[in-house]
């Protein structure tokens, strides 16, 4: 009975902690490829040496929003809604894993949510799905590259308060940019992807990378996925102030690049695109720190599970 007892508390659990996540419209292919793949043997293959010529691949990359940009900020309209970007709860971080992608290095796994304001100043709920490098960045400000990009990618996802009907922008990704200093030290999330001595990352807390940054100033816009199938579905959120990054770490994502015939000169940035009428938006964040864990199904998971936790207790002591 107790054992029984045990099993529902476990199928409560991952029941109540499933997620239904908003899904991403299937990519448009040119002349019936179905999949695009990572190289340069088919016609079809795709890399960072013919990037111009992506929108003759996969014709979503042709369209008229693509990502990145150059964000002349001189040209951005004040934003009337600040996000407040706070990862919950540190202790509830999920397994990170490396992801096997040749075009860059990511990180996929689950993060709790954080909420983000579209374009149309609604607010949705997003969960953090995974971060990948882009070197040098990808979004240029008022002409200038940094040496790196990280993009955390959210996706968002359907529950009791909202429903992807509603959502236009499935994807909510925010631009890190970061660079070169003789000073910094290694970031240590980084560090498995390149040191054999170090375990996969099991405990990262996200708040950390935006409560080192002194300025919090973001541009944002509505744009792109920056790699095939160039889904515009993308809310962004573009940083500006870079943090710092060792030049032996940023040497280890350079050297990851090592192949001339996909990324000339160790790069696997897109080319910026162009704006075509889209307003570009400035605001700065507030990342205060959170100490509970409002999440709906964590919450009556709690509840379910100390509930029959109890009436196991008052079993074994009858």
């Amino acid at each position: 009975m107790i054992l029984a007892l045990i099993l529902l508390i476990c199928a409560f659990d991952s029941v109540l902690a499933q997620r239904t996540y908003c899904q991403l419209p299937d990519p448009i292919f040119n002349d019936g490829v179905k999949n695009s793949t990572w190289g340069d043997t088919d016609p079809s293959d795709w890399n960072y040496l013919n990037s111009n010529d992506w929108k003759s691949k996969v014709v979503t990359c042709g369209a008229s929003f693509q990502s990145p940009i150059n964000i002349i900020t001189t040209a951005a309209t004040k934003e009337s809604t600040f996000p407040a970007i706070n990862y919950i709860l540190k202790s509830s971080t999920k397994n990170y894993f490396e992801a096997q992608r040749d075009y860059t290095k990511e990180l996929e796994g689950e993060y709790d949510f954080i909420t983000a304001y579209d374009l149309s100043n609604s607010q949705y709920k997003y969960y953090a799905r995974q971060f990948h490098i882009h070197t040098p960045s990808e979004h240029q400000v008022d002409g200038k590259n940094f040496d790196l990009e990280v993009h955390f990618v959210h996706q968002a996802v359907e529950d009791g308060e909202q429903s992807c009907n509603d959502i236009r922008n499935k994807l909510t990704v925010f631009g890190l940019l970061f660079q070169q200093s003789n000073t910094a030290s290694d970031y240590e999330v980084f560090k498995p992807w390149f040191d054999d001595t170090v375990n996969r990352v099991t405990s990262f807390d996200m708040n950390d990378f935006f409560q080192k940054m002194t300025d919090k100033t973001y541009y944002h816009y509505t744009g792109s996925l920056t790699t095939i199938p160039c889904s515009q579905t993308v809310n962004w959120y573009v940083f500006t102030s870079p943090l710092p990054i060792s030049k032996s770490q940023f040497k280890q994502f350079q050297d990851f690049l090592d192949n001339d015939d996909f990324f000339p000169n160790k790069a696997n940035n897109r080319p910026v695109q162009n704006l075509n009428g889209r307003t570009l938006y400035k605001g700065t964040a507030s990342f205060n720190g959170v100490t509970s864990l409002p999440v709906i199904e964590a919450s009556w998971s709690s509840i379910i599970q100390m509930a029959l936790l109890l009436l196991v207790q008052l079993m074994i002591t009858i």
